[in-house]
């Protein structure tokens, strides 16, 4: 019987990933076509993710909690670029940190318009702050680990309290990308990936970097 019971919701869950996609890219094509978040109607955003409103509403209460739920798949998708580094953290090598810190960028270009809306909406939904803040615990917390694993190896100085360190180091890539790449231009990003990396990596690493 419990078998029987987890399809249904499987295909459910499945179901609603695609149209949380199809969601996704719908609201940043309008972002980007100059439309602002705060003024897109829920009949225009499911009719350009070739839903009807009543379908809309079968999975969200509101444009607040579509904001929410595209959030996390936004930062799921961010904290997938951070693993290139914290997946291979063992190696003590800046490369991969740069490697992790490009595509965080990247990820923050090619979403900037949720991100922006995310922001915004933050300033006066209280739930939309939460779910903000609780994902950029969810990474603080990931980062914490490595920086408790490269100094268990001695790899990372030992007199930085990894928590803290974690916190600062995940709203400084945040904030960093949050108010320069909406004002600049693309060739940009490699210069931020340089000095995002050099940072990091000099304020945890006991080795200076290699190259």
């Amino acid at each position: 019987m419990p078998s029987v019971t987890r399809k249904p919701q499987a295909r459910r869950q499945e179901r609603r990933g695609q149209i949380e996609r199809r969601l996704l890219d719908a609201t940043e094509r309008l972002m980007r076509a100059g439309a602002s978040f705060t003024e897109l109607s829920v009949d225009r955003l499911s009719g350009e993710a070739g839903m009807s409103r009543a379908n809309f509403y079968i999975y969200f209460e509101d444009k607040g909690d579509l904001l929410r739920r595209l959030a996390a798949q936004v930062f799921g998708d961010l904290a997938d670029s951070a693993e290139l580094w914290w997946s291979v953290a063992w190696r003590h090598d800046p490369g991969d940190i740069r490697a992790a810190m490009a595509g965080i960028i990247a990820g923050y270009r090619r979403h900037q318009p949720v991100l922006v809306a995310l922001n915004e909406m933050a300033a006066y939904d209280p739930l939309v702050a939460a779910t903000y803040r609780e994902l950029l615990s969810g990474i603080s917390g990931r980062l914490t680990q490595v920086i408790e694993d490269g100094q268990a190896d001695g790899s990372i100085r030992r007199e930085l309290p990894a928590a803290t360190t974690a916190s600062v180091l995940t709203w400084m890539v945040e904030r960093a990308c949050q108010q320069n790449l909406p004002v600049r231009p693309a060739d940009y990003d490699a210069e931020l990936t340089t000095t995002l990396t050099e940072i990091a990596w000099g304020a945890l690493y006991l080795t200076p970097a290699r190259g």
